[in-house]
Formats: C-alpha cells, structure tokens, sequence
C-alpha cells in the first residue's frame, strides 16, 4: 500500500481508535477533558484548502475530532472554515508574524492581533500554532518570548503549552516522519521514536508499544486521493527537502 495517501490515512486513524485512543483537539487536551490513551490531532492547512476540507468529513465520519490551523491570508477562507469547524473540529491560527514584519517583534504582534481579529469575527479562536516559514530566517515561536499570548484571549499553543516529555510528538513535515527536511517543525523532548513510514506507525500502535499519550501533526496538503496527485505532491516535496538540507546546513 503506497503511503501519503488517504486509504493509508485512514488505516491509521482505524490503528488509534483499534487500540483505545481518543482522538481529540487541542484544546480539549489543555482543559484536561479527557484521560487514558490520548491522540491530540493537529493539522497544519499550509495550502490546498480543499484537502481539509475533506479530510475533516472524513474524520467526522469516523467519530474523531481534530484541531485545524489556518494561515492568513494563504488558507483563510471563512464559508471553508465555518463547515469544518460544524463538524466539531477546532479551528486555530497558524500564525508566521515574525517572517512577515522580518523580525520586527513590535510590527510582528500588530500583525498577530489584526489577524487574529479576522479569525475571531468567523469563530472565537482558543489555540495557536507556529507556521515554520522554512525560507525565512525567523522562528516564529520565538514572538512569544517577548509577548503573552493568554493577554490577546488564547489559551493554549500547539507547540509552547505542552510538555513534549509526557506527549510523543509526531509530524509529517517533509512527507516523512523522520524529520528530514524539517527545520522548526520540532519539539524538545526525551522520546527517539523514528518512524520511515506511515506503516510503521500503524504496526507500533497494533503492537501496544505506542505512548500513552501522541500528539500527530498531519498537513492534509500532503495526503493524496489519486496517484497524479500523490506523484506531484513526492515530486515538490523531494525538491523542496533538497533546498532544506541546504539552509539546515547552513543556519
């Protein structure tokens, strides 16, 4: 079975709720809702809005709920964003301030807080999560080293409210699950799973020897219905990982 496609995916999410995980937002993880075997759910909507869209009606129809991060301008599309939040998924801001203001901490939270009201005039936003911005030199997490989120009404940051020690982080930055070609898409923690495939992951799970408690972070960008798709997305991908291993070795 090829990976990166949607009957994978879906496969996957059969292995989670197979072996007794909830499958849960974020913030519901942060109001402690839930206990036992726990996935926390995230999609970051870099592009192609319509992935999500799908994927989010899929997951409804399979009971699960899950948080979805949405960039401004590039995905904000609010009739898209009202439907998947109906289907009682999260929506949250996948904000990249710092890039867009080149550093500039002051420019970068007027930019937070204008777009942050976009957001909230469509759905109350509660989360937050860091775009990475591979081609840029700033880290965008690092604008909370200066400001408090919780002031602006958030509760809670995909990256920065959890502790990465108790919670196996897992993301499929770069199409693969090993961190290749991820440059910020990281966490600092004690766990050294290393997965090459989605596969993998499945039969870690099929075999209880999965933590407890995952956070998956899935770009539904990267998730294909048809084999020309999924050719073009491994085509793109392999490239831009190429360009990536480049600026890693040189930042």
């Amino acid at each position: 079975m090829l990976d990166f496609t949607i009957k994978t995916l879906k496969e996957l999410y059969k292995a989670l709720l197979q072996n007794g995980y909830a499958t849960i937002k974020l913030s519901d993880f942060l109001q402690n809702k839930y206990t036992g075997k726990i996935c926390i759910l995230r999609h970051d909507v870099d592009r192609k809005i319509q992935n999500a869209l799908a994927l989010s009606k899929i997951e409804a129809s399979l009971n699960i709920s899950a948080s979805y991060y949405f960039r401004y301008p590039k995905t904000f599309k609010g009739s898209i964003i009202k439907e998947i939040s109906s289907l009682n998924h999260e929506i949250g801001y996948h904000y990249e301030v710092l890039s867009k203001s080149g550093g500039d901490y002051e420019k970068a939270i007027e930019i937070f807080k204008k777009e942050l009201e976009k957001f909230n005039k469509i759905i109350a936003i509660k989360t937050i999560c860091a775009h990475g911005s591979p081609w840029s030199k700033w880290d965008n997490k690092k604008l909370w080293d200066k400001f408090d989120f919780k002031t602006l009404g958030i509760t809670g940051d995909a990256y920065i409210s959890i502790d990465f020690n108790r919670v196996l982080y897992l993301t499929d930055t770069g199409r693969c699950w090993n961190n290749r070609g991820n440059i910020r898409d990281k966490v600092d923690t004690e766990f050294n799973y290393k997965f090459k495939n989605t596969h993998e992951i499945i039969q870690v799970l099929n075999q209880g020897k999965m933590p407890d408690k995952i956070m998956l972070n899935i770009h539904p960008n990267r998730w294909s219905t048809d084999l020309f798709s999924w050719s073009a997305e491994l085509a793109g991908q392999n490239i831009k990982n190429i360009i990536k291993e480049v600026i890693k070795w040189k930042i």
